[in-house]
């Protein structure tokens, strides 16, 4: 699993303050009466913008520095969130218990027997009419090759990182799209852009998913 640690240290807002604008421009789908879980919430913006719309918001994330800014951030604008140094894999979602479940770059860093888990754990933890958003790495993105080149392949596009401990997983579109078949799609999206969030800028080629609970 990659450390996530050194990337928070080494940054003063990683991921900055603007949630994400899919989720944004959704917000009024979720339904009222689920709480939001934020698998992977960083430094919280997108709790903190879903905990400002008057939802309880609960998160995770491995890094505790993420975790520890997270809450010094909410304290401060005194907003309802309850955030946690905690594992997918081993954390218990509760089942029809959220309205909304984010999932945003989280995917890429797991193989994909755990995937599968991680997805069933997510379906069963909504409410009925609860949306589910997951954004990932797809096979275009530029260090799939650097994977391919350097390190453990574990399936066509499934790799591991054994320097890092690190698991990386590249989604097809049609792979990518069919983790919630039996749901309502709202959005599906590609992406191909430069990120300035931390070290030299490069680029990255990912996936969007939105979609219903019926």
């Amino acid at each position: 699993m990659k450390n996530w640690e050194d990337e928070y240290k080494n940054s003063e807002l990683l991921w900055g303050m603007k949630p994400n604008s899919t989720l944004t421009q959704y917000a009024e789908l979720v339904p009222a009466e689920g709480k939001v879980l934020d698998i992977g919430i960083g430094e919280g913006r997108n709790a903190f913008f879903f905990a400002q719309k008057g939802f309880a918001v609960e998160g995770i994330d491995l890094s505790e520095t993420a975790i520890k800014r997270c809450l010094a951030i909410s304290e401060k604008l005194q907003l309802n969130i309850e955030a946690k140094v905690d594992d997918i894999t081993t954390f218990d979602i509760q089942p029809h218990h959220y309205s909304l479940i984010i999932l945003s770059n989280v995917l890429t860093f797991f193989p994909e027997e755990e995937i599968a888990l991680i997805i069933d754990k997510v379906k069963k933890g909504l409410v009925k009419d609860g949306l589910v958003y997951v954004n990932a790495f797809d096979i275009n993105e530029p260090s799939r090759k650097k994977a391919i080149d350097k390190y453990k392949r574990l399936g066509r596009n499934s790799f591991f990182d054994s320097t890092n401990n690190m698991f990386l997983h590249y989604f097809t579109k049609d792979e990518f799209e069919g983790l919630f078949p039996t749901y309502t799609t709202i959005k599906t999206a590609h992406s191909y852009a430069m990120d300035l969030s931390h070290g030299e800028p490069h680029y990255h080629s990912a996936l969007e998913l939105l979609a219903q609970k019926q």
